[in-house]
């Protein structure tokens, strides 16, 4: 199909699949072009019998010719659930993209979505990048039936003789989205006599070429003050320098996913400016100045005591999740070693344990000559001072320090010429701890 668009070069996809007539739909376009497919279905727990799912994804998986897993994340109920459960759902897919070695994850969003997507946005008060709608790519991240329809999708699955699974959740307008799409969106479009989703996808491809532009404008600026992507700080100058639309597109931009509310990036701008002391932001972040500087601190996320993590294996607690997993070869590109890193698997063993510095703690750290202090370490990563008392390091169950997070790996555990089996460890900070 023309309207499809998969990444160009993209040859091993992970297919985000719930077992919807959508994802279906999509995991059948992608088999049928010839791309190693995975299908990931990722199951939240927010229903009875959601789990049963994964077997109508593994068998329909199967039939079209593609491999299928499947993941649980644990997502509480209460406000913003939809959010928080998209928030789970994307790191669990990039987590096994990773895990699998695909290229790209592919998302089956169509034209219906893109059109409540912009709606939802608008009812926000979103500002450009929010109108913008669901981008084509972004990082990692694909959309590549957004020219699609659910009426095609539905097409795909009748033609190939599939059966999706039918989420209650779709029914339910308590869901703003379910909202628009079975009230809102009809009413507009026997008001104006037009398809309504046409439009807006119109409107969501001019403002995504324009948002892009500012985006790029932005992160200019950032990379010229000094900033890399995923730096905890920001030089307060480099905002003052910009007028207010390119400067808020910059705290955007430094603050990540998910988008800040323009009352939020205000309040940061202030504390730029100095007339504010801190502000406060959803998730448990803060973002505060000190010596010319921005922060962003998750007070509630520091390491209270430690915990164990299998190598290979999972662990997650007070906020933060670590990955570990073993692969052969060298790695093809090197990770910069400060919140994904690589060692010898033989030299670390089977459990590593994350946990904080202590008081007066030194490491060897590689490339350096001598030892220094750990605190130095994260003082010159930047983290906060308020932070570095409960910041992650992780350490062998002897308590030897194999990487200070957020700066680099100790010596003792490097990948030399002898290195036989590669660890990558990737550690993040999360609200969710997975079961």
């Amino acid at each position: 199909m023309s309207r499809v668009r998969i990444p160009r070069g993209a040859t091993r996809v992970v297919v985000a699949c719930s077992g919807g007539t959508d994802s279906l739909a999509l995991l059948a376009l992608c088999t049928a072009a010839g791309h190693e497919v995975i299908a990931v279905h990722v199951d939240h727990g927010l229903r009875p019998g959601s789990e049963r799912e994964f077997a109508l994804v593994r068998y329909a998986a199967e039939r079209l010719g593609a491999s299928a897993v499947g993941v649980s994340v644990a997502v509480a109920p209460g406000p913003g659930l939809e959010a928080r459960a998209r928030t789970a759902r994307l790191a669990a897919l990039e987590e096994q993209r990773a895990r699998l070695d695909g290229e790209v994850v592919l998302l089956a969003h169509t034209s219906d979505d893109q059109a409540e997507t912009v709606l939802l946005n608008l009812l926000r008060g979103a500002a450009t990048a929010g109108l913008a709608g669901i981008p084509p790519e972004r990082d990692r991240l694909a959309h590549p039936i957004l020219a699609l329809t659910r009426s095609d999708t539905a097409e795909i699955c009748a033609r190939l003789k599939l059966e999706p699974v039918r989420d209650p959740m779709n029914d339910d307008v308590a869901f703003r989205r379910v909202w628009l799409r079975r009230e809102v969106i009809p009413l507009l479009e026997s008001g104006t006599g037009g398809d309504l989703r046409e439009v807006l996808a119109r409107q969501a491809d001019v403002l995504h070429e324009e948002s892009a532009l500012l985006d790029e404008r932005a992160d200019e600026a950032l990379m010229a003050a000094g900033w890399t992507p995923g730096a905890a700080s920001l030089a307060c100058a480099a905002l003052a320098e910009e007028r207010i639309g390119i400067a808020r597109r910059m705290v955007r931009r430094w603050l990540g996913p998910p988008p800040p509310s323009l009352a939020e990036v205000d309040a940061v701008l202030a504390v730029a400016k100095g007339e504010r002391a801190a502000a406060a932001l959803p998730g448990g972040l803060r973002v505060e100045r000190s010596h010319g500087r921005l922060h962003q601190v998750r007070r509630e996320e520091g390491v209270s005591r430690p915990f164990t993590v299998p190598v290979p294996g999972f662990a997650a607690a007070h906020g933060w999740q670590l990955d570990t997993w073993i692969e052969r070869a060298a790695p093809v590109a090197w990770p910069d070693g400060r919140y994904t890193c690589v060692l010898d698997a033989d030299e670390v063993g089977d459990r590593a344990v994350v946990r904080v510095a202590m008081g007066g703690e030194r490491f060897v750290p590689l490339g350096l000559e001598g030892s220094k202090s750990i605190r130095s370490a994260l003082a010159e990563a930047g983290i906060p001072r308020g932070a570095r008392a409960t910041h992650p390091v992780v350490a062998t169950t002897a308590g030897i320090p194999l990487w200070i997070v957020g700066y680099r790996v100790g010596a003792n555990a490097r990948v030399t010429s002898h290195t036989r089996r590669y660890l990558w460890m990737r550690i993040a900070s999360s609200g969710q701890e997975r079961p």
